[in-house]
């Protein structure tokens, strides 16, 4: 029994050791497809190196699409037609506003970028414009038209009045009598252009003051040389911080008092030390220390400019030396600066080009003319910065529209006391500047920028000559006065007739 028991167990060893080693590991787990899944769908996105231009108008499309390859694509580039390339070219054959959309579709999915207007095809605006009425008593309002063509998408109008609007189709009331011109410049993203149209609003008061012609309505015009004059003047409601004491026909004259006063003063403050000696110790003391805080105030090198020597500078260009010509560049911005503000006038890129062009002209030649008669006479002349000649200019310019004054002057060291080369030195300029008056005043008929010149350049050369014949120290005329006074007088009387009766003109 025993041998039996061992055998059996010898037996059963021996059979576990031929079964399978699997038959008794731990069960493997069964594998399941798409239990986690990783997926990178597209995300469509496109640019252009350019956006805008004329037709035919030939564009390259760079996608900028993300996702998982492969991939592909569908534009749409809105005039009809598409495309199924990565990075198509495509030609817009004709004007318009074009929406392109860009399909990109994989494995995973599709997604699409739309943007609206996104190619504008098109050219620079030309411009053009109507308005109705165009005459009429004042206050009349007038109903601006765009009709420019090539779809601009600014506009900026010019009233001629001083006042500005940025709308299509402005309504604008006028409440000054005269002829006026309206400038409309538009854009586009491809350019721009402007028209001005001379003479084309006409505002009257049946009770005018100057002459003219009564049309059918019982209106009276101005026609002929006033209405020239009134168009190169231009309108009268700037809005003057003095305008609510002052009627606008007494302003010229506040102007011209104005400036005479503060030369006066100029004068008074120069000869105070003289004064003083005649006084008491008390008002000798009060006077000094008066004029000490006003020469401080007004600059005590320009009080005394005119006793000052000649410097002897080296000519650069055209007999000016290098400061010299520092001074005249100075003073052009400095015209162009003051009567801007005088004119109120709006402060875009054309028209500063156009009151420094007309300024540099005035004040050029002016100078050039009294410069060519003191070198002919062998005398050493001198260019100098006035600032109270500028004070003057801003003061009158800001509180009566009437720039009354200059930002420099010319100072000649005469070898002799000869009384006609000192005339004819200073006389030239005023001349020059006379006839550039009546020259830019032809320009009003031209139109257009010429017509903004003409009234810009009409007004500037006017004062320039009015101002440079004062008999006064600082000033042309007292040397004109002291050589001929006949002829100082057949100038100035004139002209100052003249320069009230233009900005006196209701």
């Amino acid at each position: 029994m025993k041998h039996i028991l061992l055998l059996f167990l010898l037996c059963t060893l021996m059979l576990s050791m031929l079964v399978p080693a699997g038959w008794c590991a731990d069960p493997v787990p069964e594998t399941r497809s798409g239990f986690i899944e990783v997926t990178n769908p597209p995300f469509a996105d496109f640019y252009t190196s350019n956006q805008y231009g004329a037709a035919p108008f030939t564009i390259t499309f760079s996608d900028a699409s993300t996702g998982a390859e492969p991939m592909t694509w569908y534009w749409d580039f809105g005039d009809g037609t598409t495309s199924d390339r990565q990075n198509p070219t495509h030609t817009f054959k004709a004007d318009g506003d074009y929406t392109v959309s860009l399909t990109v579709t994989n494995q995973y999915g599709s997604t699409t970028q739309t943007l609206p207007a996104y190619i504008r095809i098109g050219i620079p605006p030309v411009a053009d414009f109507s308005a109705s009425p165009r005459d009429g008593t004042v206050p009349f309002v007038v109903r601006f038209t765009d009709e420019s063509a090539g779809r601009p998408d600014t506009w900026s109008w010019n009233f001629g009045d001083g006042t500005t609007s940025a709308e299509q189709n402005p309504v604008h009331t006028y409440t000054s009598p005269g002829k006026y011109f309206v400038t409309l410049r538009v854009s586009n993203h491809f350019g721009s252009d402007g028209l001005t149209q001379s003479d084309l609003i006409t505002a009257a008061s049946p009770a005018a003051d100057i002459p003219g012609v009564t049309d059918s309505s019982g209106t009276q015009r101005a026609e002929g040389f006033a209405g020239l004059i009134l168009q190169a003047r231009g309108t009268t409601e700037k809005n003057l911080p003095t305008a609510g004491f002052i009627p606008p026909q007494y302003m010229a004259l506040a102007a011209v008092l104005t400036s005479i006063a503060v030369l006066l003063l100029q004068i008074l403050i120069a000869n105070i030390a003289f004064l003083a000696q005649l006084a008491l110790k008390f008002l000798r003391f009060f006077a000094e220390l008066l004029g000490e805080h006003v020469v401080g105030i007004l600059d005590e090198k320009e009080v005394a400019a005119r006793r000052l020597a000649v410097r002897k500078l080296e000519p650069q260009f055209l007999g000016l030396s290098s400061t010299e010509l520092l001074v005249i560049e100075g003073a052009v911005i400095i015209v162009a600066l003051a009567f801007m503000l005088a004119d109120r006038a709006a402060l875009t890129l054309e028209m500063v080009l156009i009151y420094l062009a007309v300024g540099a002209v005035s004040v050029v030649l002016h100078d050039f003319a009294h410069r060519y008669f003191a070198s002919r006479h062998g005398q050493d002349a001198d260019t100098r910065f006035w600032g109270l000649g500028t004070l003057i200019m801003f003061v009158t310019a800001w509180l009566f529209g009437n720039a009354f004054g200059q930002p420099y002057r010319n100072l000649v060291n005469r070898n002799d006391e000869d009384l006609r080369k000192a005339g004819i030195e200073m006389v030239a300029g005023p001349v020059v500047s006379i006839i550039l008056t009546f020259v830019f005043l032809a320009m009003v008929t031209l139109g257009g920028t010429w017509a903004i010149a003409g009234g810009i350049g009409f007004t500037i050369n006017l004062i320039m000559a009015v101002y440079s014949l004062m008999p006064i120290r600082t000033m042309d005329g007292l040397e004109i006065w002291r050589w001929n006074r006949g002829l100082y007088l057949a100038l100035f009387v004139p002209m100052i007739v003249f320069y009230f009766y233009v900005f006196s003109m209701v």
